[in-house]
């Protein structure tokens, strides 16, 4: 008895795509409507194709097949080489946070003109080093993908932290301008309306 693989012409394997594909080509040949087609072998076709495509039957059909034998995967040791690359995974960020920190300060003794000569790029490229290595800090918790990501965080939360800074500057430029002008604004009207008050308080 042919099973309904061998029906329809695929491999035990087949995908659900390939069944289709398959069940279409034979239908379209053996459909009774069609000149020349097989009533009967339609007939077997569609119910081998129900019996790949739904569930319960396909389920059927697959218990039949033999059990294919699957190897063993082979056991990694741990090592010394494995602990350290587990533990750069689950902190590959802090790592990052201290080399860019040591590389930023490497590049600022090196510009700035005490033992060499004096580079203001190195300085700025230190500067930026250093300030990456507070975007990686930052995202210490975050699981590392690979380096254009990481950097693409990092500076993401750098940008977030000077913006931050900034507002909290402005703020607080605001707040000291609007205290002056308001001693001013109170002195305006002792001068003007009170002069039975005293100039100040």
């Amino acid at each position: 008895m042919q099973s309904p693989f061998d029906i329809l012409g695929v491999r035990d394997d087949a995908s659900r795509r390939e069944i289709n594909a398959a069940y279409r080509k034979l239908a379209k040949k053996f459909h009774p409507d069609v000149e020349g087609g097989d009533g009967d072998r339609f007939q077997e076709i569609t119910e081998a194709y129900n019996a790949l495509t739904v569930r319960p039957a396909r389920g059927a059909v697959e218990a039949r097949r033999p059990a294919r034998p699957v190897a063993p995967e082979p056991e990694e040791a741990f090592g010394p080489r494995q602990w350290l690359i587990t533990l750069l995974r689950r902190h590959t960020f802090g790592a990052l946070a201290v080399f860019a920190f040591l590389f930023g300060l490497f590049l600022l003794d090196w510009g700035d003109g005490i033992h060499e000569d004096f580079t203001p790029g190195l300085l700025l490229a230190g500067s930026a080093a250093i300030l990456l290595s507070v975007g990686f800090f930052a995202n210490r918790k975050h699981v590392y993908v690979d380096l254009p990501d990481a950097v693409e965080r990092a500076i993401i939360s750098v940008a977030r932290f000077l913006f931050d800074m900034l507002v909290r500057v402005y703020l607080m430029l605001v707040l000291v301008f609007s205290v002056i002008a308001l001693l001013a604004l109170i002195n305006w009207v002792k001068r003007h309306f009170l002069h039975f008050l005293p100039m100040h308080f």
